[in-house]
């Protein structure tokens, strides 16, 4: 240890190292911060204190003369090497001049160093005090003004991984701190001109960094001066959130949208594995489900009314990477492993993301190769259902560099089990036609089970410093049984059903990404494809129960399970009354599902490059969706082909027997054909250092093809029909952002966003004079927001937020009501409506060991006019699954229990406020009318062990649904009962992960 008195000799084993440092400067050296130095032994005077510290600063500025000229080598041979319009940058005037004033730095130090150097070694040449100062000055400034410069050469390549140019700036950045800062060195030049009695070691003492000998690098390094560090130590400030909401890297705080990140770092923590987890915490988000598979969200409010059963194009985008995944409503469960991050984009996305995005979207980016880097782990999740089953989780991935720097692989593959908590009950049932029959081939405790599996491939390769490629696969298979709801007529948890119930999804999916350098900006090709193959099976006897055809009468008529009759030779509906029930059978209904989309899709765009005032995004996407295997199939096991019900149909249809296969009461096939082209362009425009305006137009095309061989009733003749739609649109936006600080920003932003329309088309006569519409248009949004972006505290506290009102013109929903048109849904614009909320979030880093992060969102949704007379009943209606007022929080405290162990708990709740379970108010179908499904909290907490500094290793310890909420997710009334889709109950588990290599 060095100081003023002299020299002391602290052994390493009397050092109490302290908390590492969990952000150092130079992130290839490991940092701790040293709470206090000991006395030492002491071994010399102040005398051999001032020649070590001389000798110090010597050999810190021949280090980083070193870097200097490294940095001018390295970027000489990359200005001969990179093109731009056919020739190597190099060639290039302003080029040529940078790389000179290089090399001129270098030399310039190089030669203060050595004068130094002999002055230090025979200090009757000359001013021992003026030669090292000097030196250390000019070599740091070589060193900074160096690497800067190579920087500038390498474009934006040189802050990637790929290249380790940045490496450079960062170590010049610690060395220039070692033995007295440039600016101290300075003084003492100017003192020694000046012939001022500045002692010969203040400069070098001005750098406690310097107490320390060279063997003690990681002590040296925490103590360095504030002037050299932030004021509060790295752990206990917000990490940098890059997000590519504007298909570019841009840091979370200067996009000016409403934004919601989960990170990688909240992945882990907040142990998000499936759409469930973080749909869950992210308050601007509402979802319902009838089980793993079916979520159905939708943001801000923006809800027409789609539900698992039947649902319309979806109001919300869904993107893993390029590849757009958002389809007839229902977004793909996928497990989520292996996940750079998930972007919540809030309010209309349509000139950047298209028609899908109307309300907002959804991006999933996954962890791409590292060429340069092995890293690998391994991850299990084990849990015991509380009074039911176990789930198990086991996933690890890969990442291997097959060429340094050109050419890496990496691999992640899941087993995903969930257990079951869902009791199907044993019943016996009269039925309404006096038929008696119970489940017991279905009946059985703990009836709903879920299995995932699946994997990832990657393989990207660097062509040069401007271009690579990325191909991904992936896969997964979702196999689900029996139900995730209950019967609130029967203890919780329980249900009685009479029919098989299970789900199968098969995912594939591809994608091609290029991007490069072409000079006037970056060009990116993406390409995908996938699809999801669906098999489902469901139980519907409840509808045989329930549906009462008179019920469009005024009065009502008949009663419910007038169709039971179809499963008698006599009935009192089609018999004519006071006709007895005779010769029936249970009138079981069950049917099959089964769907199989598949897309393509292209996109091209070219984008600005970093840097300048303007800023400019242009692109064509092109994207085609077919389904050859659309297909809805209804079972009536007891179907009675003599009897009076089914005689009557055939004579009304002109048949004589029966049109489809034995037990089948009604099938439906179909193929469709869809084609979606974009045309997109933004622009914005930084008018001066603080203030900026952006703008962006989409044109928009759709054209629709269905084919439908086959569609009819077991008593009625096939009907095909095969008919085409085509839709465009063009939307607009409009924004503006000042920088008030360089830590705070106000924007205010004008979108729009919009869905086609289409036909209805195909569905059976009867319906159009039903009131089924022949067309419908597209609808649009129109939103109007007010934001602002705050960091504050020394970077230790983010305070986001914004205001919105958006105007939803021509309000398109989907629709069933089996009383205007039996056996279809049907789409129509039911009118106008209005949504107007706020939302905010809240990061905060308290100090290294306490960390809060809380989100919170107000929606007032409601139909505000009615497109005819029919739905006058809808308008001051509030829109379902629009809670008013839903929020989240989790806290999380860190504690040091060794050098390189620390312990954290964490706890963490998500509430979910009371929301209507339809869009009809006046629904004559089931009898049950429109529902308010009750608000509920869920709540988690955890505790656990890892490493003080990085994330090599977790072991866990958690509750899941501390206080065994029951929480209604979805009251559906699909089936013509009351089914509650309900969450997993308390779950007691534990967690072990452990990762090899970069990163960990």
């Amino acid at each position: 240890m060095i100081d003023d008195a002299g020299v002391a000799l602290v052994r390493p084993a009397d050092l109490d190292p302290g908390a590492p440092l969990t952000w150092p400067l130079d992130p290839l050296t490991p940092m701790q911060r040293i709470a206090e130095l000991p006395a030492g032994e002491p071994i010399g005077d102040a005398r051999l204190a001032t020649a070590w510290r001389q000798a110090g600063a010597v050999l810190t500025a021949a280090y980083e003369v070193g870097m200097a000229q490294a940095c001018v080598e390295r970027a000489t041979a990359y200005a001969l090497e990179r093109e731009q319009f056919g020739r190597p940058i190099g060639s290039f005037q302003a080029v040529k001049h940078l790389l000179a004033d290089l090399a001129v730095r270098a030399e310039v130090a190089r030669a203060a160093v050595d004068a130094a150097a002999c002055t230090l070694d025979d200090p009757e040449t000359g001013d021992v005090r003026r030669a090292v100062s000097g030196a250390k000055v000019l070599a740091g400034e070589a060193a900074l003004g160096n690497a800067k410069g190579a920087l500038q050469v390498y474009g934006g390549m040189g802050f990637t991984w790929e290249v380790d140019i940045h490496l450079y700036l960062k170590r010049a950045w610690v060395l220039d701190t070692h033995f007295g800062s440039g600016d101290a060195h300075c003084d003492a030049v100017a003192a020694a001109l000046a012939g001022a009695a500045l002692p010969t070691q203040a400069a070098l003492a001005e750098d406690t960094a310097s107490t320390v000998a060279a063997g003690s690098a990681a002590a040296a390094a925490a103590a360095a001066p504030a002037a050299a560090a932030p004021p509060a130590s790295e752990a206990s400030v917000l990490r940098e959130v890059v997000v590519t909401a504007r298909k570019r890297e841009e840091n979370l705080q200067d996009v000016p949208i409403s934004i919601e990140v989960f990170d990688q770092r909240d992945l882990r923590n907040l142990a998000i594995n499936s759409m469930d987890d973080y749909l869950q915490k992210v308050p601007s988000i509402s979802y319902i489900s009838t089980g793993p598979g079916t979520q159905l969200f939708v943001m801000r409010g923006v809800s027409d009314g789609s539900n698992p059963n039947y649902a319309n194009t979806s109001s919300t985008g869904f993107l893993v990477d390029d590849m757009s995944m958002s389809y007839g409503g229902a977004q793909p469960d996928l497990h989520l492993y292996d996940i750079q991050s998930i972007q919540v984009l809030n309010g209309p996305q349509g000139t950047t993301y298209g028609a899908g995005a109307m309300s907002g979207a959804i991006i999933y980016t996954t962890n791409k190769p590292d060429l340069k880097a092995f890293s690998a782990g391994l991850d299990f999740d084990g849990g015991q259902i509380q009074s039911a089953q176990q789930n198990w989780n086991y996933q690890g991935f890969l990442n291997a560099p097959l060429i340094d720097g050109v050419l890496g692989l990496r691999i992640s593959a899941f087993s995903d089990s969930h257990g079951g908590f869902i009791d199907n009950q044993l019943t016996t049932r009269a039925w309404v036609n006096g038929a008696v029959s119970n489940n017991a081939q279905w009946a059985r405790q703990d009836y709903n089970r879920e299995n995932v599996e699946g994997g990832r491939v990657a393989l990207k390769a660097q062509f040069s410093a401007g271009w690579d490629a990325l191909l991904t696969y992936g896969f997964q298979r979702q196999h689900t049984l029996g139900a995730w709801d209950e019967d609130p007529t029967l203890a919780p948890r329980t249900v009685s059903r009479f029919g098989p119930e299970s789900n199968l999804f098969e995912t594939n999916m591809i994608d091609f990404h290029v991007d490069g350098d072409v000079g006037i900006g970056d060009l990116v090709f993406a390409s995908t494809y996938w699809n999801q193959e669906r098999r489902q099976w469901d139980e519907y006897s409840q509808y045989e129960q329930n549906f009462n055809a008179g019920a469009r009468n005024t009065p009502p008529t008949g009663f419910p399970g007038t169709q039971e009759g179809f499963t008698c030779l006599t009935d009192p509906y089609y018999g004519g009354a006071g006709t007895p029930y005779s010769g029936c059978n249970p009138a079981l209904q069950y049917y099959s599902y089964n769907v199989n989309p598949q897309r393509w899709s292209n996109e091209l765009r070219l984008s600005s490059k970093q840097g300048g005032r303007l800023h400019w995004l242009a692109g064509l996407y092109w994207e085609r969706t077919i389904d050859r295997n659309y297909n809805n199939t209804y079972y009536m096991p007891g179907l009675q082909y003599g009897g009076q019900a089914f005689q009557y149909e055939l004579q009304y249809y002109t048949q004589t027997q029966r049109t489809l296969p034995p037990g089948v009461w009604y099938t439906y096939t179909e193929t469709s054909w869809i084609l979606q082209t974009t045309e997109f362009a933004n622009i914005n425009f930084d008018v001066t250092d603080k203030l900026n305006v952006e703008a962006g137009v989409v044109h928009f095309h759709d054209d629709e093809a269905y084919n439908t061989p086959v569609l009819g009733f077991a008593y009625a003749p096939n009907s095909p029909s095969y008919f085409t739609s085509d839709s465009h649109k063009w939307n607009s936006k409009l924004g503006v952002n000042y920088k008030i600080t360089d830590h705070v920003m106000l924007y205010a932003d004008w979108a729009q966003g919009f869905r086609p329309g289409g036909s209805n088309s195909g569905d059976p006569p009867g319906c159009y004079t039903s009131g089924v519409p022949q067309q419908y248009t597209p609808d649009t949004l129109n939103n109007y927001e007010f934001g602002w972006k705050t960091t504050s505290l020394n970077n230790r506290l983010l305070w986001n937020g914004a205001v919105y009102d958006m105007g939803w013109k021509d309000l398109q929903a989907l629709i069933y009501d089996a009383l205007v048109c039996p056996s279809s849904s049907y789409n129509i614009n039911v009118g106008d409506a209005h949504i107007y909320g706020a939302e905010s979030n809240v990061d905060f880093r308290a100090n290294e060991n306490w960390s809060t992060q809380a989100a919170v969102n107000y929606t007032q949704s409601s139909v505000t006019s009615a497109a005819a007379s029919s739905y006058d009943s809808y308008v001051g209606e509030r829109l379902p699954f629009a809670p008013y007022f839903s929020w989240s929080w989790n806290v999380r405290y860190t504690h040091p229990l060794a050098t390189d162990l620390a312990g954290y708990l964490q706890f963490d709740i998500a509430h979910k406020g009371d929301m209507y379970n339809g869009l009809n108010p006046e629904d004559k179908n089931t009898g049950l009318g429109r529902i308010v499904q009750p608000a509920y909290s869920i709540m988690n907490l955890r505790l656990g062990l890892n490493p003080f500094e990085g994330e090599r290793w977790l072991m866990e310890l958690y509750i899941t649904n501390l206080a065994n909420k029951n929480a209604i997710v979805y009251s559906n009334t699909g089936n013509f009962d009351l089914r509650l889709t309900t969450n997993e109950p308390r779950v007691y588990g534990l967690r072990l992960s452990y990762h090899w290599g970069k990163g960990s």
